[in-house]
């Protein structure tokens, strides 16, 4: 048995409308004009005979029939929305993800770049992100151009090539649990003296030299010190109470935001960029690898505006 063709642009029109209570925001949803989406509509009231909206100000709202149509019909929109977008999942599931290869110094991989994963992850079945945490990225000198062996890479502070953009600001200050803020009677940079103070090898700022920024002078052993790196383990042994770290806010974020950790001498920090991107010239053109870059900047740009 044949079936006379439905007047679908007229029914999607008017299922938008009734839902939205609003030509306007049903054109903006269609990416329509307000005027195409009642001419629509009035297309399929002509056909059916009926009045489906009664105009109240400057406003409409549905008339008895129109009520009646969009209660036998939304449901039927409904259920073709799922049944595409469940076609478009076995489609993405269909296709190989895009291996896509991030080198980047560890410690920001395990502070800054693993807690917003899941999210893309979940966004992007398409693309399999493979993570490298290199720590020669934040050691080596920046000779070489581009990210080498892989599709991106981050470099840290100094190291990074001419071919790469800034991506990631930091700012380096005295950092530590609140409880021993609070027992420590912090007034100065000379009041950290008092307190044990954790040392990490490869930060672009030594206690040494952020007390001569702060005109205090020191003698030989000027403080109990711990040694622990990477930069990651020093932060979760000052989060445990163990000393005061000289940290950068961008890789102790999760921390600060969770109050864990706290700067007892706000405002005697020292910033700049301290993260650079680069993309390998042979992958720049591929999709997966644009939306990676995409998203790391973004999580930066986020990451900096907080």
């Amino acid at each position: 048995m044949s079936r006379s063709p439905l007047p679908l642009r007229a029914l999607a029109a008017f299922e938008a409308a009734a839902r939205l209570e609003s030509f306007r925001a049903a054109a903006e949803e269609l990416a329509l004009t307000p005027s195409a989406v009642s001419h629509q509509i009035r297309i399929l009231e002509a056909r059916l005979g009926l009045r489906l909206f009664d105009r109240v100000g400057r406003g409409v709202v549905l008339s008895p029939e129109g009520s009646e149509l969009f209660g036998r019909i939304g449901g039927s929109f409904d259920a073709l929305a799922e049944a595409v977008e469940a076609a478009a999942r076995r489609g993405r599931r269909a296709r190989r993800p895009e291996v896509v290869l991030l080198r980047t110094p560890p410690s920001l991989a395990g502070s800054w770049l693993l807690p917003r994963l899941p999210a893309f992850l979940a966004g992007h079945p398409e693309i399999d992100l493979r993570v490298h945490a290199d720590l020669r990225l934040a050691t080596e000198s920046g000779a070489r151009s581009e990210a080498d062996g892989v599709d991106l890479a981050i470099w840290y502070g100094d190291h990074a090539p001419a071919t790469a953009v800034p991506l990631l600001a930091e700012t380096i200050q005295p950092l530590c649990a609140p409880a021993l803020a609070a027992g420590g009677n912090l007034h100065g940079p000379r009041d950290l003296l008092a307190l044990p103070l954790i040392v990490t090898r490869d930060n672009r700022v030594s206690w040494e030299g952020w007390f001569r920024r702060q005109g205090v002078a020191l003698d030989d052993g000027f403080a109990r010190t711990l040694q622990l790196d990477p930069s990651h383990v020093a932060i979760e042994a000052a989060v445990k109470g163990l000393g005061v770290v000289l940290e950068s806010d961008a890789l102790a974020e999760d921390a600060l935001r969770g109050g864990r950790l706290v700067a007892p001498l706000p405002g005697l920090g020292l910033s700049w960029t301290a993260y650079w991107l680069g993309v390998a010239r042979g992958s720049a053109s591929r999709e997966g690898v644009e939306i990676v870059r995409a998203w790391l900047v973004e999580s930066a740009a986020r990451t900096a505006g907080d």
